[in-house]
């Protein structure tokens, strides 16, 4: 079961694209913003991510995929966890390339818990690509699910920074000192999600990191660990969700689907594991486990390629 923590580190990230995907329009203030429904509709402006940083973070989720499925027959195989390991690391390198244009929008401090907490997540699994055996050691399962536990923390904290900010904007805004811009712009040092999404989305990688942290303190089967992380990434995802008709708008309604559907996938890997916390790591369930942590991070690949094509369409 310990195969399980690498799991997701999209979210810290996504994490690799939690906080890309969370900087949509800020909602008006009630004071002096007047009704836009006169405006006429304009064309959203080009995506502010570089090409680099969606194909790196893609191809760090294609490979942490790639990673479970190698697992599937060999649940110690050196190259199945290396890509284990390769894959998270690349999504934490893609973050810490965005930080420069993500900084001034959310905050530094949100920013640097996000690259930190991605790296811890991609730490977790590297103890298993130096040796695969450690997966038949209490202590290198602790880790592991410790790892992991911890990052999905630092995301929280991250995205409780980010609900700071924007509140400290928004109080600027009804004093009259801080100059909001009109919907549709993009102003980079403005935090255009609503308190809703990001609260929803911390407190669920709160309750995520949490489940994780008690995996690493009972190593040998939690299945309250598992329900937490359960809980917490179905949040996440409903988070996402409650912005998906400003989200589908930005980024195109195909790859937040794909996105979404591959975060309903991971999260039915980790009720698998509620459901049957002690199943043995040598036993046929875990094939259904990797196959979905396989295929989720897939797709999550997926969804970061199509939104870099829909970035070349708006550029156009």
């Amino acid at each position: 079961m310990s195969q399980s923590f690498g799991m997701d580190a999209h979210r810290i990230l996504h994490t690799s694209s939690t906080y890309r995907e969370w900087l949509p329009e800020m909602s008006e203030s009630s004071q002096g913003i007047r009704s836009l429904d006169s405006q006429p509709a304009t064309r959203p402006e080009p995506l502010q991510i570089s090409y680099s940083v969606l194909v790196v973070s893609a191809l760090g989720f294609a490979l942490w995929g790639l990673g479970w499925l190698v697992l599937i027959p060999n649940h110690e195989s050196q190259l199945g966890w290396a890509l284990e390991f390769v894959g998270p690391f690349l999504i934490a390198v893609s973050l810490v390339m965005f930080e420069k244009s993500l900084s001034p929008r959310i905050g530094r401090p949100a920013a640097i818990l996000a690259s930190l907490g991605a790296f811890l997540a991609a730490l977790s699994t590297s103890i298993f690509a130096l040796n695969p055996t450690n997966l038949e050691t209490t202590a290198g399962v602790s880790f592991g699910y410790g790892a992991y536990g911890a990052g999905l923390v630092l995301g929280a904290l991250s995205l409780g920074a980010v609900l700071a900010r924007k509140e400290s904007h928004l109080g600027d805004v009804s004093r009259h000192e801080y100059p909001m811009c009109r919907v549709g712009c993009h102003c980079d040092t403005v935090v255009h999600s609503s308190f809703s999404s990001i609260a929803l989305g911390g407190a669920g990688l709160l309750i995520w990191g949490i489940g994780f942290l008690a995996l690493g303190a009972q190593p040998a089967g939690s299945e309250l660990g598992w329900i937490l992380a359960v809980i917490g990434s179905t949040t996440v995802t409903g988070a996402l969700a409650a912005h998906f008709a400003h989200l589908s708008t930005r980024f195109g309604r195909a790859a937040l689907v794909c996105g979404m559907l591959s975060a309903v996938i991971w999260s039915v890997g980790y009720l698998l594991q509620a459901i049957n916390p002690n199943a043995g790591v040598l036993s046929s369930w875990y094939t259904t486990l990797f196959i979905c942590y396989g295929v989720g991070h897939i797709l999550t690949a997926v969804s970061l390629l199509i939104i870099a094509r829909r970035k070349a369409q708006l550029e156009q």
